[in-house]
């Protein structure tokens, strides 16, 4: 595939659901579904693994990809929940078939990981407010945008409310 960036919001937003819908998932859908359908969308093996200790400070994860498999890492030391984001913001650069980013520092730990021929990409603890403060004449941003707005996308599919009823109780 090959990547073109965003040109404006509105395409960002559209490629962003294009992307959801072309997952094609169930509607009790969990984060596993998720790995497993970007694993099928993209053909490419995905492994998630949680790693790091305090040199991981400002990257909370990053993906390793190769052509044939793509390596999730995200920070241990995170709340789940924040891990849960992380990945699904990872898995959405391997969906939109992103080619690399600058967020990783050359210096960081991260980087013992990395092997020749893999793309890296990193994600890390300041972003800006990409529905608000985006320059789309810069490729590296619009890759984080396009990744943080599918990866919102997917959170509202995993943690929507399950059970209306019973859950009308509470307002």
């Amino acid at each position: 595939m090959n990547y073109r960036a965003s040109q404006n919001h509105d395409e960002l937003r559209h490629r962003a659901e294009a992307e959801l819908e072309r997952l094609n998932l169930p509607a009790d859908v969990e984060l596993s579904d998720i790995v497993r359908q970007v694993a099928v969308a993209t053909g490419k093996r995905i492994d998630v693994e949680p790693v790091g200790d305090s040199d991981w400070e400002n990257v909370t994860g990053l993906v390793l990809m190769t052509a044939d498999s793509a390596r999730i890492l995200v920070r241990k030391s995170d709340p789940r929940w924040y891990q849960f984001h992380t990945v699904l913001h990872e898995l959405s650069h391997v969906l939109f078939g992103h080619h690399g980013c600058v967020t990783l520092p050359v210096k960081h730990p991260g980087t013992r990981h990395v092997r020749a021929g893999q793309t890296v990409l990193a994600r890390g603890i300041v972003t800006p407010d990409f529905e608000v403060d985006l320059d789309f004449g810069d490729k590296d941003l619009v890759m984080e945008a396009e990744a943080e707005k599918l990866s919102q996308l997917l959170s509202r599919l995993v943690l929507r409310p399950r059970h209306g009823r019973d859950e009308a109780v509470f307002g």
